[in-house]
Formats: C-alpha cells, structure tokens, sequence
C-alpha cells in the first residue's frame, strides 16, 4: 500500500515538473538591463514635450541630478500625434543589441535605426490613468523586436520615466 502510494507520488511530482519546466517564457526586455530613473518637466527644460509629434533625446551628458538613470543607449522622449501621451524608449535597435547603434528619432513619429535601416513607430502606446508605456514597434527593415519601452508616469506635473 506505501508502496503504491509513493509511486503515484513520484509520477504525479515527475508530471508536474515536467508541465512547469517547459513553459513558454516572454523576456520583458528586447535588449540587455540597465537601470532607468529620469524626471522630465514640460513646465520648464522640456517644455518642447507640450508640442504633438515631438521627441527630446537624454543621455548620460544630460544628467540633472545623481540618482539620473537613462537606460542601455539613452533615453528617446516622444508625444503622441495630440500632445497629451508622453512615451520613453530606449535608443538601442533591438535587431542591432548594441548600445552605440542609437536610433534617431523623426518628425513623423517614428525612429530610424542608422545601421539596419529598420523602422519604428514611437507615437503610439498605452495610457492608464497616469502611467503610459508606448509600443514602438517594428514597421519595417529587418528587426522583429520592439523597441524597448519604458514606464512613464505622471506625478505633480512632472512625468517620471523608470523601468
């Protein structure tokens, strides 16, 4: 009777692991980690922000303060064709993976990846409540990936971009 007990023990625990062990796993990141913690403020330096269709870039050399984080490549800020979505982005192409292949923004709401010519569409994304995470993704060239996304959100007039 132990016996037939453990047996049915061992096979049920030897299905469960192998059910759990072969789960289809999505990377939240289409590029390597790094750390992003950056304020912008559209009442003063990034007043270009309040403007439909328009991008800032940040960089390590756009440091305001210590704790300033800007991702793999840098930091593309871009608004929605109404002005009133903010998206962040990484600049690394994530065909490219290379933190200095950067994509460069355009004025039609789309970045361009100088490298491998891929194309993506940075104005749109999503919205819920203060926080807003854009798409960017792949309209055209060889890149399958999105661009890397980052959460942006609303607090006390300023938006705050972090991952």
């Amino acid at each position: 009777m132990h016996f037939r007990l453990i047996c049915c023990l061992v096979i049920m625990l030897a299905g469960l692991f192998c059910f759990t062990g072969c789960t289809d796993e999505t990377d939240e990141f289409t590029i390597p980690f790094a750390p992003v913690n950056f304020t912008i403020d559209l009442r003063s330096y990034d007043h270009i922000l309040n403007n439909a269709l328009s991008y800032k870039i940040f960089t390590e050399k756009d440091r305001r303060v210590d704790s300033d984080r800007f991702g793999y490549a840098g930091l593309l800020v871009v608004t929605d064709a109404t002005g009133n979505g903010i998206y962040a982005y990484d600049l690394c192409c994530p065909y490219e993976d290379d933190k200095h292949i950067r994509v460069e923004p355009r004025d039609d709401g789309k970045a361009k990846c100088p490298e491998c010519g891929s194309v993506f569409v940075t104005m749109y994304g999503n919205t819920f409540g203060d926080i807003m995470s854009g798409f960017g993704a792949p309209e055209r060239g060889p890149a399958t990936e999105a661009l890397q996304s980052y959460r942006v959100m609303r607090q006390n007039g300023v938006y705050r971009i972090t991952n």
